[in-house]
């Protein structure tokens, strides 16, 4: 997975980074760094404050380097104010699958009542050789940062109060989130259940073509769930059947055992007790079922589940809700 962290200058998108690398442990290229090398190099004319040019020329380099790790199943991290608003136009379909976007901007409320704090965390992820910050120049490039994400429906932090663009955030499961859980959950069939099922058995599970995935986003469209975000970016979910018990319930292959499965299946067993249900079941993986056993559920018996003509083992399990 390649992550674009944007914004306008001193926003905090090298702190995001930081806490980014350390979440998902993937490695980080700052735009800042990159385009300092090319000029002090003397690789380029252009100087820092040509930034309306070194954005196109950047770039240009940079989402050829995208495609490259997209290609070699390579995961990156890319911060930096040279990230165009159109990113998107030079990438096929196939590379924004792999791409989450994520523009850090700041209310001009918040630049006018955090001046101090601007300043003051200006420095905490990176030392910077100058430190004067011109409030009105960045109110407006913060304004047209948010104009444009609105016109271009990009994911967006609106920064207003707390300064937390990377907490993680809980909500519903909407119609619109269809098409991410289903590549969530085919990647994380790919990535994780690799342990204990053959890949002739994660194949019929989780194919990997075009029409599976149209038919697992219709599917997801029409149950009711739970996902958790971070800075945008969809890390996992889960849903519930028609008769509200547990069909779904993934994380991505990043973000394993940092407590997302716990948070989503907590929120999945409030919703089934929210409907009327003294307990809820669940048909588990050989991969889940030391998680759903820590999550105080047993096993009622073993299964075999056919996808595709393929065998799979697997475990009706379940819990009694107070």
């Amino acid at each position: 997975m390649i992550i674009l962290v944007a914004g306008a200058s001193h926003t905090g998108k090298t702190a995001l980074a930081q806490h980014l690398l350390e979440r998902f442990r993937y490695p980080v290229l700052s735009l800042d760094l990159l385009k300092m090398g090319l000029i002090r190099s003397g690789k380029t004319a252009l100087t820092p404050e040509d930034d309306n040019l070194l954005t196109p020329y950047l770039w240009g380099i940079v989402s050829e380097m995208v495609k490259t790790a997209i290609e070699n199943d390579q995961n990156l991290i890319v911060e930096g104010c040279c990230i165009p608003f159109d990113w998107q136009d030079g990438f096929s379909s196939f590379y924004l699958e792999h791409i989450r976007y994520w523009c850090l901007i700041m209310s001009e409320s918040y630049i006018s009542s955090h001046a101090s704090d601007i300043r003051e965390f200006s420095n905490v992820a990176e030392k910077r050789l100058r430190d004067e910050i011109d409030f009105e120049e960045l109110a407006r490039d913060n304004r047209f940062a948010l104009e444009e994400c609105i016109r271009r429906r990009l994911p967006h932090c609106l920064i207003e109060r707390d300064y937390d663009p990377g907490k993680q955030t809980v909500a519903p499961l909407l119609e619109d989130d269809a098409r991410e859980a289903a590549l969530l959950f085919r990647e994380t069939v790919h990535g994780v259940n690799t342990r204990d099922y053959t890949s002739e058995q994660v194949e019929a599970w989780a194919p990997c073509n075009d029409e599976f995935l149209e038919a697992m986003v219709g599917k997801l469209a029409k149950q009711r769930g739970i996902g958790v975000w971070e800075c945008g970016i969809l890390i996992g979910f889960g849903t519930l059947d028609g008769l509200g018990d547990i069909d779904m319930l993934y994380v991505h292959k990043d973000r394993q055992r940092q407590g997302v499965a716990s948070c989503v299946l907590r929120e999945l067993e409030a919703m089934a007790a929210a409907s009327g249900k003294t307990s809820v079941c669940a048909d588990v993986s050989l991969t889940a079922r030391p998680f759903f056993e820590s999550m105080g559920y047993e096993v009622v018996c073993g299964k075999t589940a056919e996808r595709r003509g393929v065998e799979l083992a697997n475990f009706r399990m379940v819990k009694r809700l107070s």
